[in-house]
């Protein structure tokens, strides 16, 4: 088939512009209005302030009622009123649910079933709704998962059929660089939010051990910096909170951190360890989910059950440059292989696909 209209929900980019759901949007569609000038239809929440460099690429941008945290995408017969004054052929949403009966193929992206394996989110109402989240990608025609790993979970989670599931790495933004020069290290840092599988309390249990007054203090960046343990009076003066930096502060973290701290019990994918790398921070990331798949050998590849072991590589850090400097040159190589054009590239062959299966059967 020839040019594919493609509708892709960019409001997470808009919404969430500093958590990672609305940061992997607003790269997509940044990439693919790149890669396929007037076959991208944008949704986009009224009001919002869309990049000017959109507009020539995008086949059109449509300003949907600003929804309550999502709340627009539960509602199926408003997604098929909108649907019918803008037709596509194929419609993506990387975040959220897939309403039912929509009069389009749909491809979802899944990140992880983390709901289903930790008490993550560790409120019970939210657990629910998460996975039924999750649950409802079995109504999409095709599955983005941004990992193998994720893949994986999927499959032993939701009655997906295999052949409708698709990996595609996410990728790293050229916003995220090392510094011209080199920079002293003046912190340890820690990147996302405090839900359980985070295991924040492991980072925390290392910096209230007598030898770690020898490492710089803790830069927490993300919904974690309010989490109420950084207020311990053994940990004074030892945090810092960051909690919704713009990409040049969080970049600037990067670069000046002595390294990026990772020690989650799961990720689907792990998207600061690749920006870190590609800023010349090096990373300490746990052997569990997608991190040693997004990784490689460019990290030190911890167990995230064994805080002994994450301070005694932390001090080894510190106290041998030459070390670092290894893992900042394997990370600056490892992450020019994650690029969102290429991720961009495989997203346009899945719509492809689902497009043209989805005109066969009809």
């Amino acid at each position: 088939m020839g040019e594919v209209r493609i509708g892709l929900d960019a409001r997470a980019a808009f919404l969430d512009p500093n958590r990672g759901f609305g940061r992997v949007t607003r790269s997509l569609a940044g990439e693919l209005l790149r890669l396929l000038p007037g076959e991208v239809v944008l949704f986009v929440p009224h009001g919002s302030p869309v990049p000017q460099p959109w507009y020539p690429l995008a086949a059109r941008i449509v300003a949907l009622r600003r929804p309550r945290r999502g709340a627009f995408l539960f509602d199926g017969p408003a997604w098929r009123m909108t649907l019918a004054r803008t037709p596509v052929d194929v419609l993506h949403l990387p975040t959220w649910t897939v309403p039912p009966r929509l009069p389009v193929p749909v491809v979802a992206t899944f990140y992880d079933a983390t709901p289903f394996r930790f008490p993550s989110p560790p409120e019970p109402w939210r657990r629910y709704r998460a996975r039924q989240a999750i649950r409802s990608l079995a109504r999409a025609a095709a599955v983005h998962a941004i990992s193998n790993h994720a893949k994986s979970e999927l499959l032993a989670t939701v009655g997906v059929p295999q052949e409708r599931v698709f990996v595609a790495h996410l990728g790293v933004g050229p916003e995220f660089l090392a510094a011209s020069t080199q920079v002293p290290p003046e912190h340890l840092l820690f990147v996302g939010g405090s839900d359980p599988h985070k295991n924040l309390e492991l980072v925390l249990a290392v910096l209230r051990s007598p030898d770690a007054r020898r490492l710089p203090p803790l830069v927490v960046v993300g919904a974690a910096a309010d989490d109420p343990r950084l207020s311990e009076p053994g940990l004074h003066g030892r945090v810092r909170r960051e909690a919704s930096p713009d990409d040049r502060t969080l970049v600037s973290l990067y670069q000046r951190a002595l390294a990026l701290l990772v020690p989650s019990h799961n990720e689907g994918f792990g998207l600061p360890a690749l920006e870190a790398m590609a800023c010349g921070c090096p990373v300490l990331a746990a052997r569990a989910g997608a991190l040693p798949e997004v990784c490689g050998e460019a990290a030190v590849l911890l167990d995230p059950n064994l805080p002994d072991s994450w301070r005694e590589a932390m001090l080894a850090l510190h106290a041998e440059p030459g070390r670092r400097a290894a893992l900042i040159h394997a990370g600056l190589a490892r992450a020019r292989t994650f690029t969102w054009e290429r991720t961009a590239r495989e997203l346009a062959a899945i719509y492809r696909a689902t497009a043209r299966t989805a005109s066969s059967r009809s």
